[in-house]
């Protein structure tokens, strides 16, 4: 009877040690989609802002999303001719191409960097 008691309290540990951990890898996953949501809102925040893009410095803007948070930093890479079938011109206009990188944290110290390029047409520096 010690025995099977010993087996069955063997079984028991282990189950609630693995319920534990099984915890634990969903609040980490948990934690680290907050953050990566929170990047992508930044990114999709801080376009559709006025200012937010310059071909002279680089852009940076912090946002909060009710805990998480989210730091936007958009750059100008280079001058490009408009791609074709965009109804620009590229003897009057150019495609400015930026890089915006995103970068989303929880309290909890989960993070996502995400990267997105921008291009923006305008008009040729005379």
């Amino acid at each position: 009877a010690l025995a099977i008691l010993l087996i069955l309290t063997i079984i028991g540990v282990a189950a609630m040690r693995t319920s534990s951990l099984e915890e634990r890898m969903a609040g980490n996953i948990q934690d680290s989609t907050y953050a990566f949501e929170a990047a992508e809102s930044a990114l999709n925040k801080a376009l559709n802002e006025s200012g937010s893009i310059s071909l002279t410095t680089n852009v940076t803007r912090t946002y909060d999303f009710g805990g998480a948070s989210a730091t936007v930093t958009t750059s100008f890479k280079q001058f490009a001719p408009p791609k074709r079938g965009s109804g620009f011109s590229n003897k009057e206009f150019d495609s400015a191409n930026f890089d915006q990188q995103s970068e989303g944290s929880t309290p909890s110290g989960a993070r996502s960097v995400v990267h997105r390029g921008v291009a923006q047409i305008v008009p040729k520096a005379q």
